[in-house]
């Protein structure tokens, strides 16, 4: 699987803490921010694409199996094919791909230490998610 960027996202019940952190320390970007979700970009010259997004354990179904660990964003040309191609391999999916109205379609398969792997496509965001766009 050939990806465009990844992120990493923290999964914490202090994400204003962590993101008033990194704000105040590391001069990063908030670039979403709808409360149960939070991406920052750090600024830098040679690699523009370095972003850590916070989330509340709690939020969505794919997370009421969350036991742990990270979940990794795997940012894809065509997730749907990407998704077609790791369907036969007897992976249990987590998500079965779906779209959101946050502005992705994706799904998700655990690694064999029980992160997440949240494989996405971009999509357009609805009008519920506009304000969370910060840049």
């Amino acid at each position: 699987m050939k990806f465009n960027d990844l992120s990493i996202t923290i999964h914490t019940d202090k994400i204003k803490e962590c993101v008033y952190f990194y704000v105040r320390h590391f001069d990063v970007k908030i670039t979403f921010d709808c409360e149960w979700y939070v991406t920052i970009q750090f600024q830098s010259d040679k690699n523009p694409n370095t972003f850590i997004s916070f989330i509340k354990p709690e939020y969505g179904s794919i997370y009421t199996v969350f036991s742990g660990g990270l979940t990794l964003n795997l940012n894809v040309s065509d997730v749907d094919a990407e998704y077609a191609k790791i369907q036969p391999a007897g992976l249990t999916f987590i998500e079965e791909i779906t779209d959101h109205k946050w502005g992705d379609r994706a799904f998700s398969v655990k690694d064999p230490l029980g992160n997440i792997l949240y494989i996405y496509s971009p999509r357009e965001i609805s009008a519920e998610y506009q304000n969370a766009v910060k840049e």
